[in-house]
């Protein structure tokens, strides 16, 4: 049984019973992030508990030597012919994601989607998201979703669906400026939306190339936050 108790040994977290897997204890288990936890049996492959229980199995058949090393908000897998990196999905990217979700992001993907296929109903989805006044707050998120995304494909939709919304929010300012302000001067520079946006395409770049099989040092974005720059180049 996996138990995970406080760190003050007065609460506890979890119980697992991982007799489903083996009826012996693994071979490893380390932290994966500060909420799960990755376990290895020899021959059965590698287990990872989540927080309430929740899990995922991964095979590993034909693998001779497998190595769990944990690092600051994920684990690293080794084994004779590659490297896989095991990082528990963000609660916000999975409320994005989820279907049927009510989220403001998930309402921005969805009409940034529309708007790609030229369906008409795009504009009015974006507009309906604005008037609820949680337009800024979809367009970050979708923004933090595509930097921790690893696949190119979903960094880009998430990052046509912040662009999409962006310029929804800088109608929305000017409109109201020109209600309140109409004989002022406008302020022409950019949101810290617009910011963010432009420093996570740059970090994406950054994160894709040293991800290319050629480079083969795969870093997560919190990872590359927390590395300065020379210590990269090192």
């Amino acid at each position: 049984t996996l138990t995970v108790i406080s760190t003050a040994f007065d609460t506890k977290v979890l119980d697992f019973d991982t007799s489903g897997v083996s009826s012996s204890p693994p071979k490893e288990m380390k932290w994966c992030g500060e909420d799960s936890i990755v376990l290895h049996w020899k021959n059965l492959g590698v287990l990872m508990v989540g927080p309430f229980g929740d899990w995922l199995r991964f095979s590993y058949e034909n693998i001779s030597n497998l190595f769990l090393v944990p690092e600051i908000d994920c684990c690293r897998v080794f084994t004779d012919n590659c490297v896989d990196i095991l990082l528990r999905v963000h609660p916000s990217t999975a409320d994005l994601f989820r279907i049927g979700s009510i989220e403001p992001s998930s309402l921005l993907l969805d009409a940034s989607d529309a708007f790609e296929s030229g369906s008409s109903s795009a504009d009015e989805s974006a507009r309906a998201i604005t008037r609820t006044g949680l337009l800024t707050d979809a367009i970050e998120a979708c923004t933090d979703a595509a930097i921790k995304e690893f696949d190119v494909l979903n960094q880009k939709r998430l990052l046509r669906a912040a662009s999409y919304g962006t310029h929804f929010s800088f109608r929305t300012i000017l409109t109201l400026e020109d209600e309140t302000q109409s004989e002022e001067k406008h302020d022409s520079s950019p949101s810290q939306s617009a910011l963010k946006f432009v420093a996570s395409a740059k970090k994406l770049r950054v994160l894709n190339a040293l991800r290319d099989k050629d480079i083969g040092f795969a870093l997560t974005s919190h990872q590359y936050d927390m590395l300065p720059s020379s210590g990269l180049i090192d």
